[in-house]
């Protein structure tokens, strides 16, 4: 799976991604945040798989889904927790 056209964007930005894994013509990615004084530059995960999708899909047509781990989300979860 090519992830550059989705990388060459979200690098602009300060993030990138990596592969997890490919399940059917759905890709598992996880968000890498590079720059952390930018992290909140970043769509959030629900707005920024949709476009991942489109970039994606002009080097593979038949993909369906993308899911996208974001260690935002990891780290406001394990604060509630923590509480």
């Amino acid at each position: 799976m090519d992830l550059e056209p989705a990388r060459d964007v979200l690098q602009a930005d300060g993030v990138d991604i990596e592969l997890v894994r490919m399940d059917g013509e759905t890709v598992h990615l996880r968000l890498k945040i590079v720059d952390a004084a930018c992290a909140e530059c970043v769509l959030p995960r629900h707005m920024l798989e949709p476009v991942v999708l489109d970039l994606l899909r002009s080097g593979r047509p038949t993909l369906e889904a993308v899911c996208i781990v974001d260690p935002r989300e990891a780290s406001a979860e394990e604060s509630r927790i923590e509480t």
